[in-house]
């Protein structure tokens, strides 16, 4: 009777991890998802927003950049700190300074970089599901 005991015993304690791996799962992905779907307000100054893809951004003093010939590519996800709304602008445009401390090689914008950008180009929303989808691809890789 003793040995017939052991597994339910064994089986009772791991079952409370269950419960406890869907709480926490839950805890992180709800507010993901409510984040993700929630509305997004007007771009302001010192706003800090993200490219929603790879575009091209151009300088806003481009002789401090003579090797990129006055633009440079925003990669998606690249986090950018609103210097000049576009309500500030005469043509509609924001100025942004990229953010970052990584090295980046050409023709990725480099750190600190003041670029004009359009209201395709960011958002105050970065991409989640990309970036999880990159991070979750670092993880697994095989490098």
């Amino acid at each position: 009777m003793i040995g017939s005991s052991e597994p339910h015993e064994a089986e009772a304690k791991r079952n409370p991890l269950i419960p406890v791996g869907l709480t926490v799962l839950a805890i992180l992905v709800v507010p993901l998802c409510i984040y993700s779907f929630g509305p997004e307000g007007p771009i302001k100054k010192n706003h800090v927003v993200f490219a929603t893809g790879q575009h091209r951004a151009y300088f806003a003093d481009e002789t401090l950049y003579d090797e990129y010939r006055g633009y440079c590519i925003l990669q998606a996800r690249d986090q950018l700190l609103v210097l000049e709304s576009a309500e500030a602008r005469s043509d509609g445009t924001y100025l942004a300074q990229t953010l970052g401390t990584r090295k980046r090689e050409f023709p990725a914008c480099p750190s600190q970089s003041h670029v004009i950008l359009y209201e395709h180009q960011i958002t105050l929303r970065p991409d989640l599901w990309g970036g999880l989808q990159d991070a979750l691809g670092r993880f697994f890789s095989s490098e």
